[in-house]
């Protein structure tokens, strides 16, 4: 039942979403969250997970190659340490072109994604798994990845999505959280204690 109301709410803010990017010309968009991983070989993390949308229809029609979130933590000398990121062996899953599922997953880039020279620091890149399904024109994922680093408050973050398709990137908008440069063991956070923080 709890996996049917996430799946039912994340439906509902896509498709709101891409009535609202779709309408202002956006090829990426989306949503984060974090919270205390719950996964087995993931204690002591944060997860955070992304909701996005695409729609390149209006740029050539080339489906999604690799989508990438910009961390911004140029100024974070920690970001590129081992063991402060960490990913699943599939980092997410979305839907592609015939209906089919499209499975993701995700690289550390140090020193930026080299196909957005503009974000030369820590990102995040998802590529999908070239298993016969590929993702459309038009499309939604979720997509996570686990980090040592807390979450800032939620924010809305311009530019902060990059999307590759054909031989063309764009930028779009994220809403919600992402890592700041300061870890925090999970378990010595309390719930009371994460709820302070956002008031």
């Amino acid at each position: 039942m709890r996996v049917l109301s996430r799946l039912v709410k994340t439906v509902s803010i896509l498709v709101v979403l891409l009535a609202a990017a779709s309408a202002s010309g956006q090829a990426i968009w989306g949503t984060s969250t974090a919270v205390p991983a719950t996964e087995p070989g993931y204690e002591g993390y944060w997860e955070y997970c992304f909701d996005i949308g695409w729609d390149t229809t209006q740029y050539g029609g080339h489906g999604l190659s690799h989508s990438s979130v910009f961390l911004g933590l140029e100024d974070c000398a920690a970001a590129c340490n081992q063991g402060v990121f960490a990913f699943a062996d599939t980092a997410g899953r979305g839907d592609g072109e015939d209906g089919c599922t499209v499975d993701y997953y995700a690289l550390f880039e140090c020193g930026g994604d080299p196909h957005f020279p503009q974000f030369p620091f820590p990102t995040i890149k998802f590529e999908y798994y070239e298993n016969g399904c590929e993702p459309g024109e038009v499309g939604s994922a979720q997509l996570c990845f686990y980090s040592m680093f807390v979450p800032a408050p939620p924010a809305v973050h311009e530019n902060r999505l990059g999307i590759k398709f054909g031989l063309n990137t764009e930028t779009g908008p994220l809403e919600g959280q992402l890592p700041m440069c300061e870890t925090s063991p999970v378990e010595l956070v309390s719930w009371g204690t994460l709820k302070a923080l956002y008031r």
